[in-house]
């Protein structure tokens, strides 16, 4: 899955010579926590965040006197002052393990996405992220339920259990794989539609399948 599906495309951006007080306008204005800086060409010169400004402006324990003078100097600065200019980005053939990986590796609440020669296209958030793996694990889903099973030694597992819950009208959305903490063997998470538990649990377990935690979402 790339993140270009759930990145925001074209968004708003700023000049490097855009003043930090108007910049400050616009993440306030508009709920944004990261702006892009871009030359004439859209191409990327580096990000400011709300974090940059609130480190450029004065601190609330300052003198009076002080704060005066620091503003005085930020209302004639501009963000290329205070951006990022080394920033990572991602691609237009990005998927979202690459996004999740350069979002923990640079600790950052959102990168750009770029074309050809840093075009800006678009940008992707851990929000983004957030939202593009609860549509792939079927989050929300009307009917969705998650259950929990071991996966034992059977070869075909995953065919057994399609085929008992397709015997009963439920159909398997999606399988995760992971290892147990116990030390008992893998486990298998199993996004299924239903809106009878009970009924799953059941022909499950007739199936010799055992269930771990059945949990609803």
């Amino acid at each position: 899955m790339f993140v270009t599906k759930y990145m925001t495309s074209n968004p708003v951006s700023i000049d490097p010579d855009v003043l930090i007080l108007d910049a400050y306008r616009i993440l306030r204005d508009r709920d944004f926590r990261h702006l892009p800086v871009t030359d004439s060409s859209g191409r990327l010169q580096g990000m400011v965040t709300d974090r940059d400004i609130r480190s450029a402006l004065p601190s609330s324990v300052a003198s009076a006197e002080e704060r005066d003078r620091i503003m005085r100097k930020v209302s004639h600065t501009t963000v290329k002052a205070i951006m990022s200019e080394a920033v990572n980005v991602l691609g237009l053939e990005s998927t979202l393990d690459d996004a999740l990986i350069l979002l923990m590796k640079s600790n950052v609440g959102a990168l750009p996405v770029v074309g050809r020669d840093r075009v800006l296209e678009g940008i992707f958030s851990i929000r983004d992220l957030m939202r593009a793996y609860g549509s792939l694990f079927g989050l929300g889903e009307k009917g969705s339920l998650l259950i929990t099973i071991r996966a034992g030694e059977a070869p075909d597992l995953i065919g057994q259990v399609a085929t008992v819950l397709a015997r009963n009208g439920v159909i398997l959305t999606r399988v995760v794989r992971e290892e147990s903490e116990d030390g008992k063997g893998p486990l298998l998470h199993l996004r299924v539609n239903t809106f009878n538990q009970r009924a799953v649990n059941a022909a499950l377990k007739d199936a010799g399948i055992e269930i771990i935690s059945p949990a609803r979402s």
